[in-house]
């Protein structure tokens, strides 16, 4: 998703919050439930729109296909472990033992973190390919492939589910409808 048009999102969105924030503001008028139901809606519309923002600002590398799907890093660094890391300040630095030898072995610490679970890709059959494509995707196809790939490179869930919600403001799916579900809950298979 490129970055100005979030920006331009989260500007409209805070031009609207300020609106129904003013009715908060003023002493004389009591917000109704639906004022209240409002007000938190455009909260949580800004919020989202704030993280892909933030998101796309720390992934700065966009598909230069279609420009709306981030690309996700292969590689992550990861501190190496240590017995040092495990010793709070304070306490009394003893001898390892053998066990302790053995879990704090840098090459045994190095083989476990270069096995990174490996998820299949997603599976997804011919009918639901294209109720996706057709109701999720715009009709376009390349899009809908694109975005299958970055999934498939994604490691974990919580990645994932910012990505996928950076979809769904991007395509404005509706959280609520049957499709969107049924397409998240395929996608979270990936990771059970």
């Amino acid at each position: 998703m490129p970055l100005e048009k979030v920006l331009q999102k989260i500007k409209g969105e805070i031009k609207d919050l300020a609106a129904t924030l003013e009715l908060f503001l003023d002493d004389t008028i009591q917000p109704s439930v639906k004022d209240c139901e409002q007000l938190q809606t455009q909260l949580n519309a800004l919020q989202e729109n704030t993280a892909i923002y933030k998101y796309n600002k720390l992934n700065k590398e966009i598909s230069p296909s279609f420009n709306i799907h981030v690309k996700v890093s292969q590689n992550e660094s990861v501190e190496p472990r240590t017995k040092a890391n495990f010793i709070e300040e304070g306490e009394e630095k003893s001898e390892a033992t053998p066990v302790e030898q053995r879990i704090f072995d840098p090459e045994i610490l190095q083989a476990a973190e270069n096995k990174q679970k490996i998820y299949a890709n997603l599976v997804i059959n011919l009918n639901d390919k294209f109720r996706f494509i057709n109701e999720l995707y715009a009709q376009n196809t390349s899009e809908y492939h694109i975005a299958l790939e970055q999934l498939n490179t994604l490691k974990n869930w919580l990645d994932t589910e910012i990505y996928l919600n950076s979809l769904k403001s991007l395509y404005e799916w509706d959280g609520n409808d049957e499709v969107v579900k049924y397409f998240y809950q395929i996608v979270k298979k990936r990771f059970e």
